[in-house]
Protein backbone atom coordinates (compact mmCIF):
# COMPACT_ATOMS: atom_id res chain seq x y z
CA UNK A 1 0.00 0.00 0.00
CA UNK A 2 2.94 2.47 1.21
CA UNK A 3 4.67 1.63 -2.23
CA UNK A 4 1.36 2.35 -4.21
CA UNK A 5 1.09 5.86 -2.63
CA UNK A 6 4.25 6.60 -3.19
CA UNK A 7 3.63 6.40 -6.68
CA UNK A 8 1.59 9.76 -6.02
CA UNK A 9 3.88 11.29 -3.66
CA UNK A 10 5.85 14.63 -4.94
CA UNK A 11 8.02 15.11 -8.09
CA UNK A 12 10.50 17.04 -5.76
CA UNK A 13 10.56 19.08 -2.31
CA UNK A 14 12.80 21.57 -3.14
CA UNK A 15 11.67 24.20 -5.61
CA UNK A 16 15.01 24.24 -6.20
CA UNK A 17 15.56 20.86 -7.82
CA UNK A 18 12.19 21.75 -9.91
CA UNK A 19 14.01 21.28 -12.76
CA UNK A 20 15.38 18.01 -12.62
CA UNK A 21 19.27 17.73 -12.91
CA UNK A 22 19.83 17.66 -17.18
CA UNK A 23 20.42 14.67 -18.16
CA UNK A 24 23.50 12.81 -20.24
CA UNK A 25 22.84 12.68 -24.22
CA UNK A 26 20.62 9.17 -25.09
CA UNK A 27 23.10 6.50 -25.49
CA UNK A 28 22.76 2.75 -25.53
CA UNK A 29 19.96 0.82 -22.78
CA UNK A 30 23.39 -0.48 -20.92
CA UNK A 31 24.78 3.31 -20.69
CA UNK A 32 21.21 4.29 -19.78
CA UNK A 33 20.87 1.82 -16.91
CA UNK A 34 24.37 2.41 -15.61
CA UNK A 35 24.04 6.38 -15.72
CA UNK A 36 20.47 5.47 -13.75
CA UNK A 37 21.96 2.73 -11.07
CA UNK A 38 25.33 5.30 -10.67
CA UNK A 39 23.13 7.83 -9.42
CA UNK A 40 21.32 5.68 -7.25
CA UNK A 41 24.61 4.42 -5.61
CA UNK A 42 25.94 8.06 -5.59
CA UNK A 43 22.76 9.92 -4.17
CA UNK A 44 20.58 7.01 -1.97
CA UNK A 45 20.57 7.59 1.57
CA UNK A 46 20.23 3.81 1.82
CA UNK A 47 23.12 3.21 -0.45
CA UNK A 48 25.00 1.10 2.20
CA UNK A 49 22.69 -1.35 3.32
CA UNK A 50 23.04 -3.10 -0.39
CA UNK A 51 25.80 -5.03 -1.78
CA UNK A 52 26.18 -3.11 -4.90
CA UNK A 53 28.49 -4.89 -7.45
CA UNK A 54 25.83 -8.12 -6.89
CA UNK A 55 22.69 -5.70 -7.22
CA UNK A 56 24.28 -4.34 -10.49
CA UNK A 57 25.41 -7.18 -12.01
CA UNK A 58 21.52 -8.50 -11.31
CA UNK A 59 20.24 -5.67 -12.85
CA UNK A 60 22.32 -5.63 -16.18
CA UNK A 61 21.26 -9.54 -16.49
CA UNK A 62 17.53 -8.48 -15.72
CA UNK A 63 18.34 -5.15 -19.07
CA UNK A 64 20.10 -7.40 -21.09
CA UNK A 65 18.04 -7.96 -23.68
CA UNK A 66 16.59 -4.05 -23.34
CA UNK A 67 16.32 -2.48 -27.22
CA UNK A 68 15.60 0.93 -25.61
CA UNK A 69 15.80 2.91 -22.48
CA UNK A 70 12.18 2.11 -21.45
CA UNK A 71 13.07 -1.87 -21.30
CA UNK A 72 15.41 -1.16 -18.57
CA UNK A 73 12.96 0.55 -15.88
CA UNK A 74 12.23 -3.12 -14.56
CA UNK A 75 15.78 -3.27 -13.60
CA UNK A 76 15.79 0.01 -12.49
CA UNK A 77 13.27 -0.66 -10.22
CA UNK A 78 14.47 -3.98 -8.97
CA UNK A 79 17.09 -2.06 -7.22
CA UNK A 80 15.08 0.55 -5.83
CA UNK A 81 13.09 -2.22 -4.40
CA UNK A 82 16.01 -3.50 -3.00
CA UNK A 83 17.25 -0.59 -1.43
CA UNK A 84 14.02 -0.57 0.63
CA UNK A 85 13.06 3.39 0.65
CA UNK A 86 9.07 3.59 -0.68
CA UNK A 87 9.65 7.43 -1.51
CA UNK A 88 12.13 6.42 -3.85
CA UNK A 89 11.19 6.15 -7.26
CA UNK A 90 10.78 6.31 -11.05
CA UNK A 91 8.96 7.95 -12.93
CA UNK A 92 8.17 7.32 -16.45
CA UNK A 93 8.07 10.74 -18.99
CA UNK A 94 4.69 10.64 -18.92
CA UNK A 95 4.19 10.62 -15.42
CA UNK A 96 7.36 13.38 -15.04
CA UNK A 97 5.28 15.84 -17.03
CA UNK A 98 3.80 18.13 -14.79
CA UNK A 99 0.27 19.41 -14.90
CA UNK A 100 -1.07 22.21 -16.49
CA UNK A 101 -0.76 25.47 -14.34
CA UNK A 102 -4.83 25.87 -14.52
CA UNK A 103 -6.10 22.61 -13.68
CA UNK A 104 -3.49 22.86 -10.56
CA UNK A 105 -5.45 22.94 -7.11
CA UNK A 106 -4.79 26.25 -5.24
CA UNK A 107 -4.96 27.01 -1.36
CA UNK A 108 -8.80 28.31 -0.31
CA UNK A 109 -9.67 29.56 3.16
CA UNK A 110 -13.59 29.60 5.10
CA UNK A 111 -13.75 31.68 7.99
CA UNK A 112 -15.42 29.87 11.10
CA UNK A 113 -16.03 32.97 13.20
CA UNK A 114 -12.84 34.21 15.08
CA UNK A 115 -10.76 31.44 13.42
CA UNK A 116 -9.93 30.80 9.71
CA UNK A 117 -9.28 27.52 8.00
CA UNK A 118 -6.92 27.27 5.10
CA UNK A 119 -6.76 24.43 3.23
CA UNK A 120 -3.16 24.09 1.18
CA UNK A 121 -3.00 21.45 -1.40
CA UNK A 122 -0.63 19.10 -3.33
CA UNK A 123 1.52 20.87 -5.46
CA UNK A 124 3.64 20.26 -8.68
CA UNK A 125 3.80 22.33 -11.64
CA UNK A 126 5.88 24.71 -13.41
CA UNK A 127 7.16 28.28 -12.40
CA UNK A 128 3.85 29.68 -13.87
CA UNK A 129 1.97 27.10 -11.42
CA UNK A 130 4.03 28.22 -8.91
CA UNK A 131 3.11 32.20 -9.21
CA UNK A 132 -0.81 30.79 -9.34
CA UNK A 133 -0.23 28.76 -6.56
CA UNK A 134 1.23 31.25 -4.37
CA UNK A 135 -0.80 34.09 -5.50
CA UNK A 136 -3.85 32.00 -4.72
CA UNK A 137 -2.77 31.51 -1.03
CA UNK A 138 -2.13 35.01 -0.30
CA UNK A 139 -5.17 36.13 -1.49
CA UNK A 140 -6.64 33.33 0.63
CA UNK A 141 -4.91 34.15 3.83
CA UNK A 142 -6.13 37.70 3.32
CA UNK A 143 -8.94 36.85 2.77
CA UNK A 144 -9.91 35.03 6.08
CA UNK A 145 -10.47 38.52 8.04
CA UNK A 146 -8.85 39.33 11.27
CA UNK A 147 -9.32 35.64 13.15
CA UNK A 148 -7.55 35.19 16.36
CA UNK A 149 -6.62 31.19 15.36
CA UNK A 150 -5.75 29.32 12.48
CA UNK A 151 -6.41 25.75 11.36
CA UNK A 152 -4.14 24.53 8.37
CA UNK A 153 -5.85 21.63 6.53
CA UNK A 154 -3.09 19.50 5.49
CA UNK A 155 -5.59 16.34 4.76
CA UNK A 156 -4.40 14.89 1.12
CA UNK A 157 -2.17 16.54 0.54
CA UNK A 158 0.14 14.07 -0.70
CA UNK A 159 2.94 16.54 -1.29
CA UNK A 160 5.08 18.20 -4.38
CA UNK A 161 7.12 20.92 -4.35
CA UNK A 162 7.52 22.37 0.01
CA UNK A 163 8.34 26.37 -0.88
CA UNK A 164 5.41 26.90 -2.68
CA UNK A 165 3.55 25.55 0.72
CA UNK A 166 6.10 27.39 2.78
CA UNK A 167 5.36 30.21 1.41
CA UNK A 168 1.08 30.49 1.83
CA UNK A 169 1.56 29.40 5.23
CA UNK A 170 4.62 31.77 5.87
CA UNK A 171 2.72 34.41 7.71
CA UNK A 172 1.33 31.52 10.62
CA UNK A 173 5.21 30.70 10.95
CA UNK A 174 8.14 32.32 12.89
CA UNK A 175 11.04 33.96 11.36
CA UNK A 176 14.10 31.92 11.34
CA UNK A 177 15.00 28.30 10.76
CA UNK A 178 11.68 26.50 10.11
CA UNK A 179 13.97 22.80 9.30
CA UNK A 180 16.33 20.99 7.83
CA UNK A 181 17.14 18.09 5.26
CA UNK A 182 19.97 16.03 7.09
CA UNK A 183 21.83 14.42 3.82
CA UNK A 184 24.45 12.01 3.42
CA UNK A 185 27.07 14.93 3.36
CA UNK A 186 25.86 17.86 5.42
CA UNK A 187 22.81 19.54 5.76
CA UNK A 188 20.00 22.22 4.52
CA UNK A 189 18.44 24.51 6.38
CA UNK A 190 15.25 25.99 5.62
CA UNK A 191 14.27 29.26 7.25
CA UNK A 192 11.63 31.86 6.88
CA UNK A 193 12.99 35.75 6.16
CA UNK A 194 10.51 38.99 5.58
CA UNK A 195 7.98 36.01 4.14
CA UNK A 196 10.30 34.89 1.71
CA UNK A 197 11.29 30.92 2.26
CA UNK A 198 15.24 29.87 2.05
CA UNK A 199 17.27 27.02 1.79
CA UNK A 200 20.51 27.40 2.97
CA UNK A 201 19.99 31.14 2.61
CA UNK A 202 18.86 31.17 -0.74
CA UNK A 203 15.08 31.37 -2.45
CA UNK A 204 14.15 28.63 -4.47
CA UNK A 205 11.41 30.26 -6.00
CA UNK A 206 11.07 33.90 -6.63
CA UNK A 207 7.75 34.92 -4.74
CA UNK A 208 7.64 35.92 -1.13
CA UNK A 209 4.40 36.35 0.53
CA UNK A 210 3.69 40.35 1.60
CA UNK A 211 0.70 39.26 3.97
CA UNK A 212 1.06 40.72 7.71
CA UNK A 213 -1.58 39.26 10.45
CA UNK A 214 -3.57 42.04 12.33
CA UNK A 215 -2.84 39.62 14.89
CA UNK A 216 0.94 38.22 14.61
CA UNK A 217 1.88 35.13 15.97
CA UNK A 218 -1.65 33.35 16.26
CA UNK A 219 -2.45 29.84 17.33
CA UNK A 220 -2.29 27.55 14.60
CA UNK A 221 -4.35 24.05 14.50
CA UNK A 222 -2.81 21.34 12.14
CA UNK A 223 -5.30 18.61 10.48
CA UNK A 224 -3.60 15.49 9.00
CA UNK A 225 -4.42 12.31 7.62
CA UNK A 226 -2.66 9.30 6.31
CA UNK A 227 -3.10 11.44 2.91
CA UNK A 228 -0.44 13.73 4.18
CA UNK A 229 2.70 13.11 2.87
CA UNK A 230 6.12 14.40 1.58
CA UNK A 231 5.88 17.85 1.23
CA UNK A 232 2.75 17.75 3.29
CA UNK A 233 4.69 16.05 5.51
CA UNK A 234 7.42 18.89 5.66
CA UNK A 235 4.81 21.18 5.85
CA UNK A 236 3.45 19.78 9.31
CA UNK A 237 6.76 19.91 10.47
CA UNK A 238 7.59 23.36 9.97
CA UNK A 239 5.12 24.10 12.46
CA UNK A 240 6.76 20.96 14.70
CA UNK A 241 8.13 22.94 18.05
CA UNK A 242 6.32 25.45 17.38
CA UNK A 243 4.60 26.14 20.83
CA UNK A 244 1.63 27.63 19.65
CA UNK A 245 0.81 25.36 17.60
CA UNK A 246 -0.27 21.59 17.15
CA UNK A 247 -2.09 19.12 14.87
CA UNK A 248 -4.98 16.99 15.28
CA UNK A 249 -6.06 14.13 12.67
CA UNK A 250 -4.14 10.93 11.39
CA UNK A 251 -0.98 10.06 11.23
CA UNK A 252 0.23 10.81 8.14
CA UNK A 253 1.30 8.73 5.37
CA UNK A 254 5.34 8.33 6.14
CA UNK A 255 7.22 10.34 3.59
CA UNK A 256 8.82 12.91 5.48
CA UNK A 257 12.38 12.50 3.49
CA UNK A 258 14.13 14.76 1.03
CA UNK A 259 14.04 13.40 -2.86
CA UNK A 260 16.47 14.68 -5.23
CA UNK A 261 15.10 15.01 -9.54
CA UNK A 262 17.60 13.38 -11.93
CA UNK A 263 15.93 13.55 -15.55
CA UNK A 264 17.17 10.63 -17.70
CA UNK A 265 17.75 11.04 -21.67
CA UNK A 266 14.45 9.81 -22.17
CA UNK A 267 12.31 12.33 -20.22
CA UNK A 268 12.07 9.80 -17.06
CA UNK A 269 12.92 10.88 -13.99
CA UNK A 270 14.66 8.90 -11.37
CA UNK A 271 13.54 10.54 -7.54
CA UNK A 272 16.53 9.55 -4.98
CA UNK A 273 15.33 9.73 -1.61
CA UNK A 274 19.19 12.00 -0.21
CA UNK A 275 18.25 12.90 3.09
CA UNK A 276 16.03 12.93 6.16
CA UNK A 277 14.13 15.44 7.57
CA UNK A 278 15.05 17.74 11.13
CA UNK A 279 12.71 19.87 12.77
CA UNK A 280 13.06 23.38 14.70
CA UNK A 281 14.17 21.33 17.92
CA UNK A 282 16.76 18.65 16.09
CA UNK A 283 14.01 15.67 16.03
CA UNK A 284 14.44 13.67 13.24
CA UNK A 285 11.97 12.29 10.59
CA UNK A 286 12.33 9.49 8.01
CA UNK A 287 9.94 7.26 6.25
CA UNK A 288 7.42 6.83 9.67
CA UNK A 289 4.23 8.36 9.91
CA UNK A 290 4.34 11.35 12.08
CA UNK A 291 1.55 10.79 14.98
CA UNK A 292 -0.43 13.82 15.61
CA UNK A 293 -0.82 15.85 19.25
CA UNK A 294 -4.34 15.03 19.41
CA UNK A 295 -5.35 11.78 17.50
CA UNK A 296 -8.73 11.93 16.12
CA UNK A 297 -11.04 8.75 15.52
CA UNK A 298 -10.11 7.50 11.86
CA UNK A 299 -13.71 7.88 11.25
CA UNK A 300 -14.43 11.56 12.47
CA UNK A 301 -15.97 13.43 10.07
CA UNK A 302 -14.25 17.33 8.47
CA UNK A 303 -16.84 19.15 11.08
CA UNK A 304 -15.81 16.74 13.77
CA UNK A 305 -12.29 17.18 13.29
CA UNK A 306 -12.49 21.08 12.52
CA UNK A 307 -14.50 21.37 15.89
CA UNK A 308 -11.94 19.73 17.95
CA UNK A 309 -8.69 21.95 16.50
CA UNK A 310 -11.73 24.92 16.67
CA UNK A 311 -11.95 23.78 20.79
CA UNK A 312 -8.63 23.85 21.32
CA UNK A 313 -7.38 27.45 19.51
CA UNK A 314 -10.06 29.00 22.24
CA UNK A 315 -7.87 27.71 25.07
CA UNK A 316 -4.78 29.49 23.66
CA UNK A 317 -3.70 33.06 24.78
CA UNK A 318 -5.31 35.18 22.38
CA UNK A 319 -8.11 33.24 21.38
CA UNK A 320 -9.16 31.88 24.40
CA UNK A 321 -13.05 32.38 25.01
CA UNK A 322 -13.59 35.32 27.66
Amino acid sequence: MRRLLAAFVVLVLVAGLATAASAPRPGSPREYLTYALGLLRAHSIDRDFIDWPEVEADAMRLAASASDPADTYPAIQSVIYQLGNPHTSLLTPAAAMPPPPETIDVPTSRSLGDVAVLTVPQFKADPVGERRYIAAGVAAASDAGNPCGWIVDLRGNLGGDMVPMLTVVAPLLDEGELGSFEQLDGSSTWSLRSGRVLVDGRAPVDEANPLRLARPHPPVAVLTDGRTASSGELTLVAFRGLGRAASFGQATAGFATGNEAFRLSDGAVLLITSSRTVDRTGRRYGNTPIQPDHPLPAAATTDQEVAAATAWLHTQPGCAHR
